[in-house]
């Protein structure tokens, strides 16, 4: 599919542009901000925004950011469980396996927005990734609902990994037989991890 690229001060989960009138002044607004989001997305969904580059180890919180140091964030809640992801898309997503933290967005703040490009990989899933140096930044999930505002940070972009866990691996039957852990931990098939994430019904 084809990679949309986004100006400086817009969103690349594509809420509000930069031409957005200011909610309830009827002014033009002056860059991306949440009030010119559409009404019928909840807050929660989304990050926060900051214009100013966020250093290492910001506010004593988990920080990181791409290779060019154009993109930078910080997670704003406890966030040590890291996880491996072996399925194909992770591996070509990162040259490798593709080692996440799952947060919320809304529980992150970002700078630099204008660029992050997205990738719809999937209908469930966007790949976003720096456009000027190419470092893997995170996994937007959009489906099904209950993982809508969800999105899975590389850790390999953290700042420092120190107090990380190595909490599970995913799609363990894709694994390719190269490479392994050490270490005893959880391991889902694709077959339960597709389970996990499949819409439930009114009797579940």
């Amino acid at each position: 599919m084809a990679m949309k690229h986004m100006g400086e001060g817009q969103c690349p989960f594509g809420f509000g542009d930069s031409d957005s009138k200011q909610a309830g002044t009827g002014q033009a607004g002056t860059g991306y901000t949440h009030s010119a989001m559409p009404t019928a997305m909840p807050r929660d969904k989304l990050p926060e925004l900051v214009k100013e580059p966020i250093a290492e180890g910001e506010d004593g919180l988990r920080t990181g950011r791409c290779l060019c140091g154009e993109v930078s964030f910080k997670i704003k809640t406890k966030a040590d469980k890291a996880f491996a992801n072996h399925d194909a898309e992770s591996r070509r997503w990162t040259g490798g396996v593709a080692l996440t933290l799952m947060v919320r967005a809304s529980n992150t703040a970002f700078h630099g927005w204008g660029r992050v490009v997205q990738h719809a990989t999937n209908d469930r899933e966007r790949h976003c990734f720096c456009r000027v140096c190419g470092s893997s930044l995170f996994v937007r999930h959009v489906q099904p609902e209950a993982m809508d505002g969800m999105i899975s940070i590389s850790a390999g972009c953290l700042d420092s990994t120190e107090g990380l866990v190595l909490a599970a691996d995913t799609y363990v039957d894709a694994k390719p037989d190269y490479y392994a852990f050490e270490g005893t931990r959880r391991g889902m098939t694709t077959a339960e991890v597709e389970a996990m994430h499949a819409p439930r019904t009114a009797a579940e």
